[in-house]
């Protein structure tokens, strides 16, 4: 299987969401079998929480998807244990590669450079201290770069089942 790790400050906005939306496409798709996803955060602000009642409710709104995830510290060892980790922005990646071990298995990738509409930005901003609109602006982002990933995904790995 290949499994994804996706990763963002406090685990309770963008990372949870953005495993939701790729597990669903993936399920829609009929991938099941040959994908795995968590998520993660980089500070530890929000152990064991839910994601944030804004991101769920615009998840159940526009996706009908439930959110049950708690939210864990990202830790060196994900390097070992998925083969992509899926930063949200550059300040969480430069915190990812901080913890790099030399023998990590992950490809640490950005998730916006998989945003079929706009080219060359890194992140995806973080709604926390946002509007509705920016949760639903994130959504719909993360949802194109999910889908999007996957296909490069399966593309790079010539897997369809």
């Amino acid at each position: 299987m290949i499994s994804v790790l996706f990763v963002c400050l406090g685990n309770i906005c963008r990372s949870p969401l953005a495993e939701a939306l790729f597990m669903n496409h993936v399920d829609k798709q009929g991938l099941n079998h040959l994908f795995t996803a968590d998520s993660a955060g980089t500070a530890s602000y929000h152990l064991g929480e839910l994601p944030d009642k804004r991101t769920r409710a615009m998840a159940l709104k526009v996706s009908n998807l439930n959110l049950t995830h708690k939210a864990r510290q990202f830790k060196a060892s994900d390097f070992l244990n998925f083969d992509y980790i899926v930063a949200m922005d550059k300040s969480n990646y430069q915190n990812i590669m901080k913890l790099r071990p030399e023998n990590a298995k992950a490809q640490v990738v950005l998730m916006r450079h998989f945003d079929s509409m706009i080219q060359n930005e890194d992140a995806i901003p973080d709604p926390y201290y946002g509007t509705d609109d920016d949760f639903k602006e994130v959504h719909y982002m993360l949802d194109d770069c999910t889908q999007n990933f996957i296909k490069k995904i399966l593309a790079k790995s010539n897997t369809t089942n």
